[in-house]
């Protein structure tokens, strides 16, 4: 498993699992936007949190910069998955109601504004 960083011609950070180069594009596994919040550091958020699909196709036009991820990059990408492991928080979903979801949807929201990296 390599994991890889794409910064995107449109400013955005992406790590994830590099699944091999298709012609003119990347394909990759579990990518995550990483950001930077000016007073709270590095926090990192799901391009697929919402969809059933694992992976992303990105053209190379799209792509500024594309190289295997550093230490950072990898900390930050582990404790991502970590963290949604030990909150259970997309398993549990199917089991609570829409109240509940709301719920836990805006308190992982809030938390991303107040985790330091």
């Amino acid at each position: 498993m390599e994991l890889i960083h794409i910064r995107l011609k449109n400013g955005q950070d992406i790590l994830g699992v590099d699944l091999g180069s298709c012609v003119g594009c990347a394909n990759i596994k579990n990518p995550v936007q990483v950001k930077i919040h000016p007073t709270q550091g590095f926090y990192a958020q799901s391009l697929l949190l919402f969809s059933e699909e694992s992976s992303i196709i990105i053209d190379d036009s799209d792509i500024l910069i594309k190289s295997k991820a550093n230490q950072r990059g990898i900390d930050c990408y582990n404790s991502f998955f970590e963290e949604v492991q030990e909150r259970k928080f997309l398993d549990d979903l199917e089991d609570e109601s829409e109240e509940d979801i709301e719920e836990s949807l805006r308190a992982l929201i809030d938390s991303k504004d107040a985790v330091k990296h």
